[in-house]
């Protein structure tokens, strides 16, 4: 990959766009549900994933949301069957670059023995629920403070043409079960 092939962009103050950096921050917030954990790494994005995911009980199920299609599959929210962590772990190892390098998706890792979610969006943000205090601990493990994680604005998304291929090894990867996209998958 280039140094020009980033996930999210922002603009300066002459309208130049680069990569956006996120903070290396975390944050508990209140929602209309349960308290969630909102982190903002500055990279590795799939590494804090996957160890967020080491604290919460398997088997998992994965959503993987195909926000935007550069042609490879219809958009909409794909649906694994029941996954062991080995798998979950092999999946995001075999498409870290892909997941954090473009734009086009989102990723839900949930796990379906307890109320853990985990969800990692197109702005490379990863939103929590479940046992905080333990994602408090994987989050200060790998350097993280407490702050305000946020996404700029303006700013834009990136899908590129280099990861189409991938794109579709993806959706090969397992039987998933396709269902729309639901409004709020856009935000």
């Amino acid at each position: 990959m280039t140094d020009s092939t980033y996930k999210l962009g922002v603009l300066d103050a002459e309208h130049n766009e680069s990569p956006y950096t996120p903070p290396h921050v975390w944050q508990q917030q209140a929602t209309s549900g349960p308290k969630r954990l909102v982190l903002a790494p500055r990279g590795g994005q799939v590494a804090l994933l996957k160890a967020l995911a080491a604290v919460i009980p398997e088997p998992f199920g994965l959503l993987y949301v195909l926000v935007a299609s550069r042609g490879e599959h219809e958009v909409g929210r794909y649906q694994s069957g029941p996954l062991s962590r080995l798998q979950v772990e092999a999946f995001l190892e075999e498409f870290e670059t892909f997941l954090e390098l473009d734009g086009r998706h989102h990723v839900w890792i949930s796990s379906l023995e307890s109320d853990a979610l985990l969800v990692y969006d197109a702005h490379n943000i990863i939103y929590a629920y479940g046992p905080l205090r333990k994602f408090v601990e994987v989050a200060h493990d790998l350097g993280m403070q407490e702050g305000l994680p946020n996404v700029p604005y303006p700013h834009s998304h990136h899908y590129h043409s280099t990861f189409d291929a991938t794109a579709d090894r993806l959706m090969r990867t397992w039987p998933w079960r396709r269902f729309p996209l639901e409004e709020t998958d856009d935000d």
